[in-house]
């Protein structure tokens, strides 16, 4: 884990580490074009035909362009894509965090406040000079006016003095208030620098000095050995995506963008073809390109679970006691049974969802915008992700991560209606801009209330993922960022809270929608550069906060979004997307798409 100390962060010169980053990159650019001249000036001009004609010319300029090939791949594999976009990146996040880290410690100093403890539990305090001036009856001027006191003006204003005294309590609070504020901050800036020095660390480490497989010298057997040879260089291909899907390479989804964009044409189609199972699911690659995969991934894991169906109902059909029931296999098999049909319903529903009446994308009708498949699952109580829009060209995205009792089954159904709402209502409000609204249903939801959703582990579980999902849209999304919104409700809301503090995700904007807390006690601690929270008046939610301060209070910092409640009678934990809170929905609308808020 790094050792990084909050003092380190701040004094860090992050332009040096760009420095290195973008000297990596000229060098391989220069390399290239070195190999780009001995492919003109070489194969193509000295040793062109028109100079040799002959067999062995033949191989030589074959040969020489396999090597030109093989320096590239390196090229790119090590000098842009390990070093140069590691260093890049780091240098990114850490200015990121240290610019956070600077504001909060002129902050610190000048409520003269301090930092004590270790690397991964600062702890923010009053100076021991606080501490004197509070209980001397002589609070600053701040402290007075975060409690509603008057300071007193001399050693004999007596009034004063009697109105601090009679406060003393309140004001020390008030201080240590603001000090687990502070703190809380300061804890999520540590956890985000530490997380992206560790992630830097991991992916220069990877880099192992294996020598390249260079083509085969000539020879006698020079013939058999380069067919095998361009056989390998499939199979590196493979190797090198199966490695990336299982998380063995420490590549940044930026990394695997820049990796499947070097690839042919015929590469990439013939892993899509051959291995959508590692496609699919893999952030960095293109929309289009998992789309493709995980529609054939959803098309197989229908099959197989129809051929699952079809065996156990012959198990049972032969089973004895079958008429009676009662026997432990004979239970067993039911319930397998069962659960194996809800699997293949769900995923069934999820494929008509997306897919029309020919077997092409499916459209959504009220913007003209096509589904995309980004991934699925039937772990635990499921996994959907699915765009309205193609996130890789939209101007403005929208993730929307629901909450408590989220499954498979209710993503075709009212999560995704929720989804369309969101996308109608962008839509209506800036036609002339693209917005993609996604579904992320990426992790395994709670399943209830109590016990499960006032635990954090299952947020815990999804941080990482959440990350990586919006690494993954940024990677892919072209030069021109989109203006990116995360939107949770209920215990979505404490996913993407805990996620943005403890890892930090690529947003623009949060919305948090009904929340039981988010981990932390501010806004500042979220990263983000823009924070809006909603709870309306009848939402039980807002009786109290499970996992941190509610972030519609004041002292969280969040900008607040009025809702309306629906009728009384109503689940008014539910109605955020209802015609009733319209006025709401717009406000939110104004903020994915940018154009108000």
């Amino acid at each position: 884990m790094s050792d990084m100390s909050w003092k380190d962060l701040r004094d860090l010169e992050c332009a040096n580490l760009r420095w290195v980053g973008e000297s990596w990159k000229t060098y391989a650019t220069a390399m290239v074009e070195q190999t780009e001249r001995l492919r003109t000036d070489v194969v193509d001009g000295h040793l062109s035909i028109d100079n040799y004609e002959s067999d062995t010319a033949d191989t030589v300029r074959e040969q020489i362009g396999l090597i030109g090939d093989r320096f590239e791949d390196d090229l790119s594999d090590y000098a842009t894509i390990r070093v140069s976009t590691t260093m890049l990146e780091t240098a990114d996040a850490l200015e990121a965090e240290q610019l956070e880290l600077r504001e909060l410690v002129g902050l610190i100093e000048d409520h003269d406040f301090e930092i004590e403890g270790d690397l991964h539990e600062y702890e923010v305090n009053p100076s021991a000079a606080l501490h004197r001036a509070i209980w001397d009856l002589k609070p600053p001027e701040w402290l007075c006016d975060r409690v509603g006191i008057d300071r007193a003006s001399a050693w004999y204003d007596l009034a004063s003095q009697a109105d601090a005294l009679v406060h003393i309590k309140p004001v020390y609070d008030s201080a240590k208030e603001l000090c687990g504020q502070y703190q809380d901050w300061l804890r999520a800036i540590m956890s985000r620098a530490h997380d992206a020095d560790d992630d830097a660390a991991a992916a220069l480490s990877a880099m192992k000095e294996n020598p390249p497989e260079l083509p085969p010298q000539f020879g006698a057997t020079y013939d058999d050995l380069i067919d095998d040879y361009k056989t390998a260089l499939t199979e590196e291909v493979a190797a090198e995506m199966e490695a990336i899907a299982n998380g063995d390479t420490d590549m940044s989804p930026e990394q695997v963008n820049q990796w499947w964009e070097d690839l042919s044409d015929a590469e990439r189609e013939a892993l899509i073809a051959a291995h959508p199972e590692w496609v699919g699911p893999t952030d960095g690659i293109p929309t289009t390109a998992r789309d493709t995969a995980n529609r054939v991934l959803l098309d197989n894991e229908i099959d197989s679970l129809d051929d699952q169906i079809a065996s156990i109902e012959a198990q049972l059909a032969g089973a004895r006691g079958y008429d009676e029931g009662g026997s432990v296999d004979y239970d067993a098999l039911q319930a397998e049974l069962a659960a194996l049909r809800q699997d293949r319903d769900d995923l069934a529903s999820l494929q008509d969802q997306i897919t029309d009446d020919e077997g092409n994308p499916a459209t959504y009708d009220k913007t003209g915008q096509s589904y995309y498949l980004l991934g699925f699952g039937t772990e635990g109580s499921g996994q959907a992700i699915v765009s309205i829009g193609n996130p890789d060209t939209a101007a403005n995205v929208n993730a929307y991560v629901p909450g408590t009792k989220a499954d498979l089954g209710d993503a075709s159904g009212g999560l995704m209606g929720r989804t369309e709402t969101m996308a109608r209502d962008a839509y209506k409000l800036d036609p002339g801009n693209e917005t993609a609204t996604i579904l992320w249903l990426g992790y395994d939801a709670p399943d209830s209330v109590a016990p499960e959703a006032m635990q954090e582990e299952w947020a815990e579980g999804a941080a990482e993922d959440l990350e990586s999902f919006t690494q993954g849209i940024r990677a892919t999304g072209g030069e021109e960022p989109s203006n990116m919104t995360l939107t949770g409700h209920s215990y979505g809301t404490t996913v993407i809270g805990l996620a943005a503090s403890s890892e930090g995700v690529d947003a623009d904007n949060l919305i948090l929608v009904a929340s039981p807390g988010v981990t932390v006690d501010t806004a500042d601690a979220l990263g983000v550069e823009s924070v809006y929270a909603t709870t309306n008046d009848l939402d039980p939610i807002g009786w109290g906060s499970v996992h941190g301060a509610d972030p519609t209070r004041e002292a969280f910092g969040a900008t607040e979004i009025e809702s309306a409640p629906g009728g009384v009678s109503e689940n008014n934990h539910s109605t955020y997307w209802n015609e009733s809170n319209q006025t709401g929905r717009d406000a939110m609308a104004g903020v994915i798409t940018g154009v108000a808020g």
